[in-house]
């Protein structure tokens, strides 16, 4: 295994813990405000937006820092300044800005990071590095989430607001972005990063991504607000808050890697089908009434529905690029990315305006069943295509 792997996975989780702090601290910090859930909504779609184009962008940052590792290295360097502005954030305006920092670095390190790992898709156990990379990445996001929660009641103790407490977790991720940017210097030399966008509009181009779209657009509309749900419908503390969302991403991890093992014994496809049918079942659960679930079984079957359908997500990704030339990957990478995260983006912003005028968790949670059965029978299709051999069997700088 070379320096540049040894890297690679610590910094893919570094780059989870600085998300999970967010993705926890601003719905927190909204409430603690007394501000409308929907702000939480947009503050968080602010982030995907970024995101997005930040994916579209990442081929000219490409073209000047010169190499997918050193675009690996810029994410690192741009979340690390949106961290620093949130916690000196002092009005809703500069929680923008420093959460579309933080979005923009995201959308540059999973360029970098696709563009890496997809040289060796339609390659001999190929998932397993999308696998450990998610797994890296998620385990940092459990991490992230379960900090918040901690530092929070910590601070409170103290005699800190619950607001100013919770704003000064922003500092934990500002943290773990300058150890990344340790163990991920950027070197010289040029290698093939995306070099601008260039649209696929054939209709393969477009369908093998439709269910990963599907997907994604169902844990957007479930999961960024379930920290206002657990707080105002089953009134935990931002501790024990923390502490669910972090369970929640425990469970990713854990369908990350069951899914390697599905896929082993049955295939990709079938693999995939099983987990994505398995959430939309789980997801209906969660659609019951939350004075009729009480908190344990609602997070109960919040971490079994993540488990399961977030667990496919590598796994779809993989078999997706496997499905498109190797010469043309990193140039569909940086398409993928910016349609993916525009998805979130809308849905999460829709998530937030239907929680704040509704006050209907349940609808959400019954839409996302829906997205997600509907992501089960495109990728019974889509999975049919055939698979291109690999370019490049591994990861490398």
């Amino acid at each position: 295994m070379g320096a540049s792997r040894r890297g690679f996975y610590p910094v893919a989780a570094l780059s989870g813990l600085s998300f999970g702090v967010l993705a926890v601290a601003v719905p927190l910090h909204v409430a603690a405000m007394h501000r409308p859930a929907s702000l939480a909504g947009q503050l968080l779609a602010s982030v995907t937006v970024a995101v997005a184009l930040a994916a579209l962008g990442a081929g000219l940052v490409g073209r000047v820092v010169g190499s997918a590792r050193n675009l690996l290295a810029m994410s690192i360097a741009v979340s690390a300044c949106g961290q620093a502005v949130l916690m000196a954030a002092s009005s809703t305006a500069w929680m923008v800005v420093g959460t579309a920092l933080v979005g923009a670095g995201i959308g540059l390190f999973w360029v970098a990071s696709q563009t890496l790992l997809g040289r060796s898709s339609g390659g001999d156990d190929s998932e397993r590095a999308f696998a450990h990379h998610y797994a890296a990445y998620t385990l940092g996001v459990a991490a992230g989430s379960a900090i918040v929660g901690i530092v929070a009641a910590v601070l409170r103790h103290a005699g800190i607001g619950e607001a100013d407490a919770i704003q000064l977790s922003y500092g934990l991720a500002l943290a773990a972005m300058l150890v990344a940017l340790a163990l991920w210097r950027p070197r010289r030399g040029r290698d093939a990063v995306p070099r601008g966008l260039r649209p696929r509009t054939s209709t393969q181009a477009v369908a093998v991504q439709l269910p990963d779209l599907l997907l994604v657009s169902a844990l957007a509309m479930m999961l960024p607000l379930t920290p206002i749900v657990l707080l105002r419908d089953f009134h935990l503390a931002p501790f024990v808050v923390g502490l669910t969302v972090a369970c929640v991403q425990a469970g990713k991890i854990g369908g990350a890697f069951a899914g390697r093992i599905i896929t082993r014994e049955s295939g990709h496809r079938r693999a995939i089908l099983l987990l994505l049918g398995a959430g939309a079942v789980l997801s209906l659960a969660l659609c019951a009434s939350t004075s009729t679930l009480g908190a344990p079984l609602f997070v109960l079957a919040l971490v079994a529905t993540s488990f399961v359908a977030t667990g496919a997500w590598p796994l779809i990704v993989d078999s997706a690029l496997a499905r498109i030339e190797p010469d043309t990957r990193p140039n569909v990478t940086v398409t993928w990315n910016a349609l993916e995260y525009g998805v979130i983006a809308t849905v999460t912003a829709l998530s937030g305006w239907l929680l704040a005028s509704l006050h209907s968790p349940e609808l959400l949670f019954a839409l996302g069943a829906a997205l997600l059965a509907a992501a089960t029978v495109s990728a019974g299709f889509v999975l049919r295509l055939p698979v291109y051999a690999p370019e490049v069997p591994e990861l490398s700088s």
